[in-house]
């Protein structure tokens, strides 16, 4: 009986402990379990906050260049469009403001200018629809671009540091961000944010969207191997170079073919009808810079009337080794900006890395290049402060695939540089652009 006790016991010790060993690890995998979730939760709600500041900070961009633009555009349809995208802009950029878990005492005078940005630009566009002058806002307009520009440099800051993983969200939205004074003492207290990446490659560098490639059309019919002989050609220094793949593009008219060879790799698609090489990328490491900006871009015309594009370059930006050249045809004194080729040239020897194509293959055709409106017309069709430097002729891309002969004005105010495009016909003007200047050279926006 005392054995039967005592074994029952032992037992009970081993159930107990069974049980306690049982309990411990459902123990430590639910605290486990809890700080995962805890931690993948403050993970999302830090990606939420960097999407904020980010959203935050393209949108005070959108709003600081807008405004820029506005200060020398005309009362007109042009106006009224970039009232329409700074009043949403500045109510975007205040909802991305009030988002960000900020001390909002500290916050709410950059919130008050931004809803201050929002009324008057619902305000200047409603006297325009009533018809009356846009003359009364201009002070205002520049009071408030200056102020845009300033709040726009040091959330742009923060940004730049956020995304470089230099600076912690969780610092950015502690401690009173963004002391911000509009007007009487202006300072920011928390420099602040950079934008996300963005590819800026000169005036009107997306062009058509559509997919029919006027160029191709009556022009003969090239063969796989025929295009896998120009895809060879290419690359002339090239050794031991072979066709690597080849296939066809399931969406567009053209050869895609790979290449690789003792100097490297390179990509390119080609047209089934007339063979032009109409996208081109090659890879490969690059040395010291050794180019200027002229060799650069006479490489790239060189490149491009080799592959059968007879352009003209009319964009250049370096960054990184390389130089990005944009060019187009030149035809009585027209750049036509519909037909646009870019270059990558590497600095270190001047050869071409990259060709695209696709928007001078879409769009080059015969057309009636006559300015009907005499140029002598220009000076008085642009803001008077603007100081005139440079008139030609330009035909540009606009929006549902229209394109638009007009006059390109290159302009400067207050160490501002513009680009304003004017009809050739009615003289209204239909776009202006400014360039921007960055790490990375000057910008087009």
């Amino acid at each position: 009986m005392e054995r039967q006790r005592e074994t029952q016991k032992k037992r009970g010790w081993l159930i107990t402990s069974v049980s306690l060993m049982l309990l411990s690890a459902c123990l430590m995998t639910s605290l486990t379990f809890a700080l995962l979730h805890n931690s993948k939760t403050q993970q999302a709600v830090e990606r939420t906050h960097e999407q904020n500041l980010y959203e935050l900070g393209d949108n005070l961009t959108n709003v600081e260049i807008n405004l820029s633009k506005l200060m020398v555009a005309p009362d007109g349809q042009y106006a009224a469009v970039l009232l329409t995208d700074i009043y949403s802009s500045a109510l975007a950029a205040e909802k991305a403001l009030a988002s960000l878990p900020v001390d909002w005492h500290a916050a709410e005078d950059a919130a008050g200018f931004l809803n201050r940005v929002a009324d008057f630009a619902a305000c200047y566009q409603k006297a325009l629809v009533g018809g009356r002058s846009g003359k009364g806002f201009a002070g205002n307009v520049e009071d408030m671009y200056v102020t845009a520009r300033q709040l726009n440099a040091e959330i742009g800051n923060s940004v730049a540091l956020v995304a470089q993983n230099k600076l912690d969200i969780r610092k950015i939205t502690s401690a009173k961000p963004y002391n911000y004074r509009y007007r009487a003492g202006e300072s920011i207290a928390h420099n602040s944010v950079e934008y996300p990446e963005m590819i800026y490659d000169g005036p009107f560098s997306d062009g058509r969207t559509d997919d029919v490639y006027r160029l191709f059309e009556g022009a003969p019919y090239v063969t796989l191997d025929e295009a896998k002989e120009i895809a060879l050609s290419v690359l002339p220094e090239w050794q031991n170079k072979r066709v690597q793949s080849v296939g066809k593009s399931e969406k567009e008219p053209l050869y895609e073919i790979t290449v690789s060879s003792d100097n490297g790799n390179a990509y390119m698609s080609i047209g089934e009808h007339g063979g032009k090489v109409v996208n081109f990328t090659a890879w490969r490491d690059m040395g010291n810079v050794m180019l200027g900006e002229a060799s650069a871009k006479a490489c790239a015309k060189d490149f491009a009337a080799r592959l059968g594009y007879d352009v003209e370059p009319v964009w250049y930006l370096a960054t990184g080794g390389v130089a990005y050249v944009n060019l187009a045809p030149i035809e009585n004194d027209v750049v036509l900006y519909t037909d646009l080729v870019k270059v990558k040239v590497a600095l270190d020897n001047g050869e071409a890395l990259g060709l695209e194509a696709k928007n001078y293959c879409l769009n080059h055709t015969q057309r009636d290049m006559r300015l009907v409106m005499n140029r002598a017309a220009v000076p008085k069709l642009i803001d008077g402060r603007l100081q005139l430097n440079n008139v030609r002729g330009a035909l540009i891309p606009l929006e549902g695939g229209e394109a638009r002969l007009c006059y390109e004005a290159a302009c400067e105010y207050k160490g501002l540089d513009y680009f304003v495009y004017i009809d050739a016909v009615t003289g209204e003007t239909v776009q202006i652009l400014r360039t921007v200047d960055s790490d990375q050279g000057s910008m087009v926006m």
